[in-house]
């Protein structure tokens, strides 16, 4: 089972429908807000007490920059997954098509047959049983499953009381993924199954280098026993085959842009093991483990592992540091290990980010990777490795950098690392990109990613400890603030005029700045503890601003000095009357919509169908919505209905 951090064409819709109580949340521990609300009627005892409406979210069949799971069962047939998407080929990967629009990340795939396959998402298991149209089958959040018939299969689900990274829940089902059961092991990182109750597991360690077990289990799960150790290790990845074999990646050291590895392998069903790839570097130390014996593996880092049986696997290795002829690499065996085919570096990319290595055999090949600003190619082989070409570049929509949208069709971001102080604007909502100016030399615009815009003409930006600001929609800049010291948390303006930005400072204390004059004088707000955003409409409805305050505290408790957002407030988005305010807890997620001149409204906030990057309304019925990859949504009706623009 192996965790990477990854029905019907045509526009698909789908309901959130009405949700439960906030149980998770107490309204009765903090005092009554005041302001519009109550002056319309509505207390905020009673907002809180709500019921949402129904939202709906209508998704348009584009393909998304952004992908992390891929897998292939022919070499025709195959499936790509990323955020919101399933998308599948069957012309070995030159051209694909969505099958599935809708909520969650898939992270893996598990595929039995051509038409019969799941998929883990963190909205719940998705399943096809005819090859094309995709269903929920459970609400599980997974993030990686393995089915080894169409009823009986294993997932990694969330685990509860832990904060590591890679911690997870061992789950198992017997009816093809509607009900799902925890089998008693603890927290694992990785774990994999065989026939007959057979399976593999590596508990968590308490941190990354701590050392890692194997557990073996030969009753389902009911009893383990300890088959391997190795010290100073985590592990990457860990995987089973049908005829016995398991190959295991644990991860060593780290430093220098490098990070030492291992692979272990097994033909017994991971009763025995032995050490079959090696990687130790200057910057990350020895690779871990009993390696006596094992070859040296591909790059100074580890990438995607690909089994295919007890006696063959491809390998793929990183190097981050290397230029000219690319940075990965992937070796292959057909010997259990007992020997590696080296190949080529891949075709030079952007950045090191190899997210899936899928393969049908160990010349048959298909290689994910992110080439930059969330951006995904496919590259295949078809001779091991010798040759590698691209079969599919996603398309992409957004700026490397940050962005703000000035209107619905206008906005601004910067550009890539190489050209950092480029200013580029869209006037056809992100969809395309030119160069109107340059921020002034010196500067580095790369803190918080901050950009303010008001209407086309007037931008803000804070880099390298100033405030700039531009009055001719970026074309030339003036500094309007140059004495701002730690990290600027937030940064918003409702008008020309009136703004705010956050600063956390040493030890996460933090101070909250307005300005009523455009930038030319700044004084501490009177609204202390919150977004930006808000903080910038209390210069002209401080009591709206002191409900949305008052609504913030009340569902997420006081925020002292900490950074904010707080952890249930996913967006704050702002207008000079109007302030948008997306919750994301379970088991309820909502939208709340303030106004000065309207009653407020409370909607189901779509989080878990969509990964939401921005929020940016356009008064008190219309938003934007961008999500992270690449789409841009639309409601005219206060959220009731978000529309995927073309």
């Amino acid at each position: 089972m192996r965790h990477n951090t990854g029905g019907g064409t045509g526009r698909t819709r789908w309901a959130v429908g009405a949700l439960a109580a906030m149980a998770a949340m107490s309204l009765a521990a903090c005092g009554t807000g005041s302001g519009h609300a109550a002056a319309q009627g509505t207390s905020l005892k009673s907002l809180l007490r709500m019921k949402p409406r129904p939202s709906e979210v209508r998704l348009l069949s584009g393909q998304p920059p952004h992908l992390t799971a891929l897998q292939f069962e022919t070499p025709e047939d195959g499936w790509a997954g990323g955020q919101g998407v399933i998308l599948a080929t069957r012309d070995g990967g030159r051209s694909w098509r969505p099958q599935y629009l809708g909520g969650g990340n898939v992270s893996g795939f598990s595929i039995l047959s051509r038409i019969v396959a799941f998929a883990a998402t963190s909205v719940g298991l998705l399943g096809t049983n005819d090859g094309q149209t995709w269903k929920r089958i459970s609400a599980q959040p997974l993030w990686q499953v393995q089915f080894l018939t169409p009823t009986q299969g294993y997932g990694l689900g969330e685990a509860a009381g832990t904060s590591y990274p890679s911690s997870f829940s061992l789950l198992t089902t017997t009816d093809g993924g509607q009900v799902w059961h925890k089998i008693q092991i603890g927290p694992v990182e990785q774990a994999c199954f065989f026939a007959g109750g057979v399976g593999l597991a590596v508990p968590t360690t308490p941190y990354f280098g701590g050392g890692l077990t194997v557990r073996r289990t030969t009753d389902g799960g009911q009893t383990w026993s300890t088959v391997l150790r190795v010290p100073a290790a985590h592990a990457a990845n860990l995987a089973c085959t049908g005829d016995g074999g398991a190959w295991l990646v644990a991860a060593g050291g780290a430093g220098m842009s490098q990070e030492s590895y291992s692979v272990f392998r097994s033909g017994d069903q991971g009763a025995t093991w032995t050490a079959a790839l090696a990687v130790s570097t200057a910057g990350a130390g020895p690779a871990p483990g009993d390696t006596k014996g094992a070859a040296i593996g591909p790059g100074s880092s580890p990438g995607p592992i690909a089994v295919l049986s007890r006696k063959q696997a491809a390998m793929t290795g990183l190097c981050e540091a290397c230029t000219g002829s690319g940075i990965a690499m992937v070796e292959t065996t057909s010997d259990g290990g007992g020997h590696w085919r080296k190949t080529p570096a891949l075709p030079p990319v952007s950045a090191p980010d190899v997210l899936a290595l899928a393969a049908l055999t160990p010349k048959d090949m298909w290689l994910l990777f992110n080439v930059g600003s969330g951006q995904s190619e496919i590259a295949s082989t078809t001779d091991g490795g010798a040759a590698w070409r691209i079969l599919y570049t996603a398309p992409r929509t957004l700026p490397p950098f940050s962005l703000t949208y000035a209107s619905p069709e206008v906005a601004f971001g910067f550009g890539t690392s190489a050209y950092s102080l480029r200013v580029e604007r869209s006037d056809d909502g992100g969809r395309t990109w030119r160069t109107v100016g340059r921020l002034p030399k010196g500067t580095n615009p790369y803190n918080y990613s901050p950009i303010a815009a008001v209407g086309t003409r007037d931008l803000y930006v804070v880099a390298s400890g100033v405030l700039l600001a531009s009055n001719d929609g970026g074309r030339h800049w003036r500094v309007v603030r140059k004495d701002i010291s730690g990290n600027v948390h937030g940064l918003k303006f409702t008008t020309p005029q009136a703004g705010c930005y956050s600063v956390i400072g040493a030890g996460r204390s933090r101070q909250d700045f307005e300005t009523r004059d455009g930038g030319k004088t700044w004084r501490k707000a009177a609204l202390q503890g919150v977004p930006a955003a808000i903080c910038a409409v209390a210069g002209g409805h401080p009591a709206l601003a002191n409900e949305a305050a008052g609504l913030i505290r009340r569902l997420t408790g006081p925020t002292g000095n900490a950074a904010v957002p707080p952890d249930y407030l996913s967006f704050a988005g702002t207008t000079a009357s109007s302030i948008w305010l997306a919750f994301s807890n379970d088991p309820v997620s909502r939208l709340y919509i303030l106004s000065a001149s309207r009653p407020p409204a409370v909607t189901a906030w779509p989080d878990h169908e969509i990964n939401p990057a921005a929020l940016v309304p356009f008064g008190d019925r219309e938003a934007y919505l961008l999500t992270t990859d690449g789409r841009l949504l639309r409601t005219t009706d206060q959220g009731r209905t978000w529309t995927q623009q073309p």
